[in-house]
């Protein structure tokens, strides 16, 4: 297997990962500081953005 065959098959199962991590239930609530909240925020990618909106959007409405 060639290296870019290897690329290519990391980056297919980070994709998948990626949907699962869209699809799963928060693993852990932790008090954390604000700072490190926003951190996070800016890892994460645009679906999950947008996932992320969709909930906040509901919890404001309730």
């Amino acid at each position: 297997m060639s290296a870019a065959e290897v690329w290519d098959d990391a980056q297919r199962i980070a994709a998948v990962l990626r949907q699962n991590l869209l699809r799963a239930e928060p693993i852990v609530r932790l008090p954390i500081p604000f700072s490190a909240f926003l951190f996070a925020l800016d890892g994460l990618s645009r679906d999950e953005l947008m996932l992320l909106r969709q909930r906040v959007e509901e919890r404001l409405a309730a």
